[in-house]
């Protein structure tokens, strides 16, 4: 946790002040939010880096998705194995595009409004 990562942190505690949500929700709420951006970030960095791993080398989320379906075990990784054998990331037009990660953050960003308007137990 470096200086950077607990500005942002503060800053996500404070636009939650005056949500109704005690501390530890509001903590929560915004960590959760810092470890999805940060994972992406790193998966999409990491992409894009060149590292040894064969995924590492792919040079965006079609050829990510051909990459795993070579190196997934079916045995191990059913679901994920037959999502990547179906296709899904083929149609993809560049890695970093916004609308997975969008899709993500809304999904967050609406959990967080749906504990804002939970009564309190």
């Amino acid at each position: 946790m470096g200086p950077r990562r607990l500005l942002w942190l503060d800053r996500a505690l404070d636009a939650l002040s005056g949500t109704g949500l005690d501390d530890g929700q509001k903590f929560n709420a915004a960590t959760v939010l810092t470890g999805y951006a940060l994972t992406d970030a790193t998966l999409t960095h990491s992409l894009g880096a060149g590292g040894k791993e064969p995924a590492a080398r792919a040079e965006g989320a079609t050829e990510y998705g051909e990459i795993l379906t070579e190196v997934l075990d079916p045995a191990t990784y059913p679901a994920l194995s037959a999502m990547m054998r179906s296709g899904l990331l083929g149609d993809s037009t560049g890695w970093t595009e916004d609308a997975d990660f969008r899709f993500g953050l809304d999904l967050l960003l609406d959990g967080i409004e749906a504990l804002i308007a939970r009564p309190a137990r």
